[in-house]
């Protein structure tokens, strides 16, 4: 083999050491990519599980909420456990923001609650600066879960097939 020869083969290995460079680089950023997924989508299971406490306001108001009543009452410690849940809120409003956990997601596991929490806000509430960010999560989310309740029942299935993964697995069994 010649110099000239073997500085052709030095050029190829280089350049197939780069696609397997760029191959592994790209399967790597794929995989954390959905790993932060993962993780935004946990903690946000996290923050739900703290909104949805038996002994917080939610579910201990589940039949006024069906009924759209007010879970408000003048009562000092229910105003708090509702404060208390404004927080919840907006620490589950960061989470959200940019995209961390789909806004799918979002409506399928609060939509309901944000389109009753949503009537729960009085006028001040609305123009205190410091609730903005929980206020304006819960309208939007209310929207979207609005949007969705629209949908006919085959948008509805399709989107879930395309967003849900325990019914991509048992979708088959309860058709038939």
């Amino acid at each position: 083999m010649t110099w000239d020869q073997l500085g052709h083969v030095k050029d190829i290995a280089t350049i197939g050491g780069i696609i397997v460079g760029l191959a592994g680089y790209a399967t790597n950023s794929y995989f954390q990519f959905r790993n932060k997924r993962i993780e935004n989508v946990k903690r946000y299971f996290d923050a739900l599980e703290k909104l949805y406490a038996p002994d917080g306001l939610l579910l201990s108001n589940l039949t006024e909420l069906e009924k759209n009543g007010s879970v408000r009452k003048p009562d000092d410690s229910e105003e708090k456990k509702f404060i208390g849940l404004l927080i919840d809120v907006e620490k589950v409003a960061y989470l959200t923001s940019h995209g961390a956990v789909p806004t799918s997601l979002q409506v399928y596991m609060f939509g309901w609650f944000a389109t009753k929490l949503r009537l729960q806000f009085t006028d001040d509430d609305r123009h205190n600066v410091f609730w903005e960010l929980a206020i304006h999560y819960i309208d939007e989310l209310a929207k979207a879960a609005a949007k969705y309740s629209d949908l006919p029942q085959k948008k509805r299935d399709k989107h879930l097939q395309k967003n849900a993964l325990v019914y991509r697995r048992y979708s088959r069994r309860w058709r038939s």
